[in-house]
């Protein structure tokens, strides 16, 4: 049993080509359990990474919390058999572990990144941001706020059309 322990910055996430995420303090801590024919590897990662939120564009700090194991087993030819089982070549003595722990935490991060409600439910994204979107907001006819009013005599006739 091995036990590695990984403190994951910045220059971690500059190690990728168009990371999804830039920067942030995480804890990684890796187990490597080997037995002759099979190696049982516990990724466990703790910590926050930072973003934007999708909402107001502020920066925003998200919780990572992600345990992962994954097996590698040994053959002719490297082959990954399914998402969770690598067979790595007989002469292979080292495993690069950092694909997979960048792998396990954008995975854990949540399909939306928005700043959370306080206690009484009202949005804690920056409010000057979100007035200064609503006012370039496109309604459901496709028009912005402040064109509502302009109307083009050409698509006049055609709506017409649409209500027969």
């Amino acid at each position: 049993m091995h036990r590695f322990e990984y403190q994951i910055g910045a220059s971690f996430f500059e190690l990728f080509e168009e990371p999804l995420v830039e920067s942030g303090q995480l804890n990684a801590i890796v187990t490597l359990n080997k037995s002759q024919k099979l190696l049982v590897v516990d990724f466990d990662i703790k910590g926050k990474v930072n973003s934007i939120c999708d909402k107001c564009l502020g920066p925003i700090e998200i919780n990572v919390d992600s345990s992962e194991r994954m097996y590698f087993n040994f053959g002719i030819e490297f082959a990954e058999q399914s998402e969770e089982i690598i067979v790595l070549p007989y002469e292979e003595y080292q495993i690069n572990v950092a694909q997979w722990l960048y792998e396990f935490i954008i995975v854990s991060l949540p399909l939306r990144h928005v700043h959370p409600d306080d206690e009484n439910g009202n949005p804690t994204c920056n409010t000057q941001m979100l007035e200064k979107l609503d006012e370039y907001l496109v309604g459901d006819e496709g028009t912005s706020k402040e064109n509502e009013d302009i109307s083009d005599p050409r698509w006049d006739a055609l709506k017409k059309l649409i209500n027969k």
